[in-house]
């Protein structure tokens, strides 16, 4: 076969082939088409809630010949919505709205990342970024009433800052009773503030021992209300440290020790220690430590390997209630 031969029937061929399937692989049907949006960042800024929801727009453009389609839009957040178009024809331009409700949008300025598909092979997917941050209609400084620790029988009182952002006749402002008889509350003016007032909260005495929780309730004369959550928990008037004693392993026929401290905030003496014939307690403080006692706890271990499961009971003037203290170890075996 003669030179010219291939050259006209495999090598030219060849090449046609190619730069062919480098021209389709370059230019797929369908990619013409591309979503430009003006701005991919839009700053909503701080929005007053009371408002009500904000709307911004964004144009968007298809820079290709061929029709953009709109496949999905994902906001990226819970408080922001966006609409827009579902077509957008070659070389045109579209609004797309974005619609904020300050209501359920963070208080300090957060972002969030909206994406928008399309059925483009150059822009499959176009990112729009949302900053904003929201003014609240009312703010209490501090947001939660805690009152911590307390003792049983005895009388707290705190006190929250509340402000009023929009303008209101908050000298109409309603504090609901609590749901507790020993939670109560008043309002009076702010003397650096027109649109601020200062809340005295007090609790107690409370008798239960435990977690107590609760809910104020501000109503506004426009009809809106704000929480107070309060919460603290009632403590014994006198603290073990440590509240539970382990010997862990130990030989027979010794009597290792363990000590353990009895505190209070006021002046208190330990009237009864009840305890297990296997242990020895003693107070080791003198009578200097009148808010705070030292005990030593012996164990005479025997000679078997039953474990320690017990329990000691202290009586002090400071609490009619008896404090339980467990006491565990166990004994090695020969």
């Amino acid at each position: 076969m003669s030179k010219r031969t291939i050259l006209t029937l495999i090598i030219i061929p060849a090449l046609l082939i190619a730069g062919l399937i480098l021209v389709l692989v370059n230019n797929p049907p369908g990619t013409t088409a591309e979503l430009v949006l003006e701005q991919q960042y839009i700053d909503f800024g701080t929005l007053p809630e009371w408002e009500g929801p904000i709307t911004r727009s964004v144009i968007a453009r298809n820079r290709g010949k061929d029709t953009l389609r709109i496949q999905g839009i994902h906001t990226g957040c819970s408080y922001a919505t966006i609409t827009g178009p579902d077509v957008i024809q070659p070389d045109a331009e579209e609004m797309f709205q974005i619609t904020i409700n300050p209501e359920i949008l963070p208080t300090d300025e957060t972002s969030a990342t909206a994406v928008i598909y399309t059925d483009s092979l150059k822009t499959p997917s176009v990112a729009l970024t949302i900053v904003a941050a929201a003014k609240r209609f009312a703010v209490l400084i501090p947001d939660t009433c805690e009152f911590g620790n307390i003792r049983p029988e005895t009388t707290h009182r705190k006190h929250i800052k509340l402000t009023v952002n929009p303008p209101l006749n908050i000298s109409e402002t309603r504090l609901l009773p609590a749901n507790h008889p020993k939670l109560t509350w008043q309002m009076t003016p702010d003397p650096d503030a027109d649109n601020s007032r200062l809340i005295a909260i007090q609790l107690g005495p409370l008798r239960d021992r435990g977690r107590f929780a609760s809910l104020l309730t501000l109503a506004f004369p426009n009809g809106r209300t704000l929480t107070l959550p309060v919460t603290g928990e009632v403590v014994a008037p006198v603290i073990v440290q440590p509240q539970t004693l382990s010997y862990r392993m130990v030989v027979p026929d010794t009597q290792p020790s363990l000590e353990f401290v009895l505190s209070a905030e006021t002046p208190f003496e330990v009237l009864k220690v009840t305890s297990p014939a296997v242990l020895d307690v003693s107070v080791m403080n003198g009578p200097h430590k009148q808010h705070q006692q030292r005990l030593k706890v012996v164990w005479r271990v025997p000679n078997a390997s039953a474990p320690l499961r017990e329990e000691i009971r202290i009586l002090t003037t400071a609490d009619p209630k008896p404090i339980h203290i467990p006491v565990y170890g166990f004994i090695q075996k020969d």
